[in-house]
């Protein structure tokens, strides 16, 4: 099989076709573009995901907790959580987070499918530039395991340096952080997640791609690693694009000088923010980090030299 030369191609007017951090303008306006041309198939998929997801989830926990209230009886049910609660009531809002997280991890796996189903349906856009509502379940079914397997791997990876202070400190004797070390911890710790996730934001485009989540994983780091700017860039922007309309809502004490949302309208506010991600800023990230692994998996001959699977995808419609 011949493979596609490392070399940037040219357009039909001799032009150099941009890469790297230059070419992250390019896939956001097809990706804006072309979930706007389809946002009426995303928002009846998404509708749909929504609701057998939230019905997923209601069957998990009614298999874990049902069967331990007939075990150990409500009333012992109720004092474990009460007793969780104050246990838990003293531990920071990091930490604390970290170890709901942790806990409800089970539960995680019907939003992971979720999460991947959307990526099936940017293939076929980026491939086709269309889709329809149906091809989410498809993806829904056809790639349940390994996308619940990727997601795995963004999770655990995550929140791996959370998990060792958790248990550091709740080994005895129980010691707690001071705001000091908080002060340290926490930008850590959201750089760590940050980066550890825009390196594997090209997994599960590559599980759709008929890798397995290891395999994807590995590929999504590996093509970070070859073309950073473009793949971290659009990851940095998304993040921005999100993160900083939740910063004007926020009430941590640090960040009240950019609290300038009356708090009457609060409640709608950040429910038009959720809403605005779900059905649109998220097919808009499936679209384009689709379309970036697409590329770049292409122009990457070593990927198939080393053995992986899957055939370099056709990209005639990415551009």
């Amino acid at each position: 099989m011949s493979s596609m030369s490392n070399n940037p191609p040219q357009d039909e007017r001799g032009l150099e076709i941009k890469s790297g951090i230059y070419a992250v303008p390019k896939d956001l306006e097809v990706g804006f573009r072309f979930a706007i041309k389809n946002l009426l198939s995303y928002i009846l998929a998404m509708l749909g995901i929504v609701l057998v997801t939230a019905g997923l989830v209601i069957i998990i926990l009614f298999f874990v907790f049902i069967p331990l209230i007939f075990i150990v009886g409500i009333p012992v049910f109720v004092d474990l959580v009460v007793a969780f609660a104050v246990q838990v009531d003293a531990l920071s809002g990091i930490l604390l987070l970290s170890m709901l997280l942790i806990i409800f991890t089970p539960i995680l796996g019907p939003f992971f499918i979720a999460f991947g189903a959307a990526y099936g349906m940017a293939r076929e856009i980026v491939e086709n530039e269309g889709t329809t509502a149906e091809g989410a379940f498809t993806w829904y079914r056809k790639k349940a395991l390994s996308l619940v397997g990727g997601g795995m791997i963004h999770f655990i990876i995550s929140i791996a340096p959370f998990l060792i202070a958790i248990i550091s400190i709740l080994l005895p004797p129980l010691n707690l952080p001071s705001e000091e070390n908080l002060a340290i911890i926490l930008p850590l710790g959201v750089f760590w997640i940050l980066l550890t996730n825009g390196m594997l934001s090209l997994t599960f485009p590559g599980i759709i791609d008929g890798l397995s989540a290891q395999k994807a994983a590995r590929r999504s780091v590996r093509l970070c690693c070859k073309s950073p700017g473009r793949v971290l860039g659009a990851w940095i922007f998304f993040v921005a694009l999100i993160g900083l309309p939740l910063l004007l809502a926020t009430d941590y004490q640090p960040l009240q000088w950019i609290h300038i949302i009356p708090t009457q309208y609060m409640d709608t506010y950040i429910a038009g923010i959720v809403l605005l991600t779900i059905f649109f800023i998220f097919p808009v990230i499936s679209i384009v980090f689709t379309r970036i692994y697409m590329i770049l998996s292409a122009q990457d001959e070593n990927l198939y030299h080393y053995g992986e699977i899957g055939q370099p995808p056709d990209i005639s419609g990415a551009d």
